[in-house]
């Protein structure tokens, strides 16, 4: 059993409130937290006295249905409180739902008590709400009241002219024990039973606003004939309530007095020949009210108002109905009275709520969500430590495994003598590979010659040599080398534009960056810094040269050039190129 959290300490506190996450569906269940009128399965349950009925809404299906036959000893008997619980909680989980909102609507009493005259302030109404509920006894105007016994509700009067802001209105707690059934058997089978107890003349009064003929601008009374006694409710020309008040029965089929109060609260209110709205909202009532009443108020307009109700429920019960929003039909009477009755829910209170003290033993739904995200990082907390030990685990397992931790310090001289040998063979390997580099080979060469000059381009060359000199550089590891090509032959006229390009760096940059890139030989690429590039060209006339026709010229012909002409190419090599020659001695 729980405790209030007030007589434990904060650890005892949140102890318990773990318990309540782990025991129970409060933290994923929300239904736990909602109103009763808001939950998809509803059981409304209306006494008035002679008899019980019960009926299921299905809010998602907007569906109607029977409910559990019910008797007034049923919800009033402590011995049998239970079983009816328990049936209700199985005919819930008969159609799978999640939750159940069960509403009681009170039909079989009725009163009211005058507030106290120095509260007569329409700003006070909310502060005036929650002391009807709180400390009663502090706005009654009747001090001789025992506000403990019964539960009171403040209802406002907001027609103009009505002389009081509102009334309070009284049930007793016949019902309470009831209600607290259910919730225990709510609380020990983990499903949630959320309850909630309605004034059904107050429920009624709010269903006019679709039921009720009203005539502009023309005051209205609703006389509301229940088996036990009878509400009347006086409405002005705008249809706003002016006064509320209830006549007992008596064990009469109607009230005996009911005329003459009628008439007396006319005079009083000065309304004069109102219209007359006779609901009756139970079986075995009077039918002669309506003829009575024409009889006795020939100059008002009688009206006998059925609520709409569906083929499920009788026409005598339509509080259900009325306070299912999906169910209602026909245009709502544009009043101040009725929208503040469903939208503010004056009319829907509850008037047998969960004990406070009840209330404050369980977390609240923020509460119960920042335990549940506690409880969800506690566990990857968790679950993270787990895995870190999985894994340093793992490790060791695989350090264990591996061939370093069974190495045999003996082998390490082994190890060492085959490291130095692979470690002098390796060198040895890269002073060959440098000794053989790509650094000039004769296809290249020639490759450079046809690219410089293509055939017939106005050349003759006559002859071509290319060298390769190292450069001496004592005592150093790597020396640089020169490369150098020397080409002589003889120029037409056609052939001096590209000799002049060719004598300029950026001609014959061009011209080696090509042979790099078709043969792929490094050694003729320009661009790298530790290389450089010269070249000279010289040309005179050519003393044979004898000026013919082009046509009885052919190129092997010395006598048809103008030209004599000399080419000289240097390529160095600097001793930090990577094509260096390695000069030390083989290791």
């Amino acid at each position: 059993m729980f405790q209030h959290p007030a007589s434990l300490n904060p650890l005892q506190r949140f102890r318990q409130a773990r318990f309540v996450l782990r025991q129970t569906t409060r933290a994923s269940n929300p239904a736990w937290y909602a109103a009763a009128l808001d939950l998809d399965l509803q059981l409304h349950i209306r006494v008035d006295g002679p008899s019980v009925s019960s009926f299921f809404y299905r809010h998602s299906k907007a569906q109607w249905s029977k409910g559990p036959p019910l008797t007034e000893a049923d919800l009033r008997d402590p011995a049998k409180m239970e079983a009816c619980a328990t049936e209700i909680l199985k005919q819930a989980r008969a159609f799978k739902a999640a939750s159940l909102g069960v509403i009681l609507h009170l039909a079989d009493e009725f009163a009211t008590a005058e507030l106290k005259p120095d509260l007569d302030n329409p700003a006070a109404l909310p502060d005036l709400r929650e002391a009807a509920v709180q400390k009663p006894a502090s706005i009654l105007d009747d001090s001789s009241v025992p506000p403990e016994q019964n539960s009171w509700r403040v209802l406002p009067y907001p027609a103009q002219g009505s002389g009081v802001i509102g009334t309070t209105i009284t049930l007793t707690r016949h019902y309470a024990a009831f209600l607290a059934a259910l919730r225990q058997t709510s609380e020990h089978h983990n499903f949630p039973i959320v309850t909630h107890a309605l004034s059904a003349p107050l429920v009624a009064v709010m269903g006019l606003a679709q039921c009720a003929p009203f005539t502009p601008g023309k005051s209205a009374v609703a006389i509301l004939q229940y088996p036990w006694f009878s509400t009347l409710a006086f409405f002005n020309d705008h249809a706003d309530l002016l006064l509320i008040r209830t006549l007992q029965h008596r064990h009469l089929r109607q009230a005996p007095n009911l005329r003459q109060a009628l008439t007396t609260t006319l005079a009083s209110l000065e309304l004069a020949d109102p219209d007359l709205f006779v609901l009756s909202l139970g079986l075995d009532l009077d039918p002669g009210l309506h003829r009575d009443l024409s009889s006795a108020f020939p100059l008002s307009r009688v009206v006998a108002v059925t609520p709409p109700t569906p083929d499920e429920i009788p026409d005598w019960c339509p509080e259900p109905v009325i306070v299912a929003p999906s169910t209602t039909k026909g245009e709502p009477a544009r009043s101040l009275t009725f929208s503040i009755l469903r939208d503010e829910k004056w009319a829907l209170q509850d008037f047998l709520p969960t004990p406070r003290e009840v209330v404050e033993i369980y977390p609240t739904r923020a509460e119960m969500i920042l335990l549940r995200g506690l409880r969800l990082a506690r566990l990857s907390i968790y679950s993270i430590v787990v895995l870190v030990v999985a894994w340093f685990a793992l490790g060791i397992v695989s350090i264990l495994r591996s061939d370093a931790w069974t190495f045999d310090p003996s082998q390490a001289n082994y190890i060492k003598g085959r490291l130095t040998n692979l470690t002098a063979e390796r060198k040895k390997n890269e002073h060959w590979d440098n000794l053989l580099e790509d650094r000039s080979k004769a296809w290249a060469s020639m490759e450079l010659l046809s690219r410089l000059f293509p055939e017939r381009c106005g050349v003759l060359v006559k002859n071509f040599t290319h060298t390769v000199r190292a450069e001496t550089a004592p005592g150093q590891a790597k020396i640089g080398f020169v490369k150098e090509w020397k080409i002589t032959g003889l120029a037409r006229d056609e052939a001096v534009d590209r000799l002049n390009t060719l004598n300029t760096q950026e001609g014959i940059t061009a011209q080696f960056s090509e042979i790099a890139r078709i043969t792929g030989n490094v050694a003729f690429n320009p661009t790298v810094r530790t290389r450089n590039l010269a070249v000279n060209v010289r040309t005179q006339e050519n003393n044979a040269f004898k000026p013919l026709p082009i046509e009885e010229t052919f190129d092997t012909d010395e006598s048809s050039y103008p030209f004599n002409f000399d080419l000289t190419i240097t390529q160095r090599f600097e001793a930090t190129d990577p094509l260096a020659i390695q000069v030390s001695k083989v290791p």
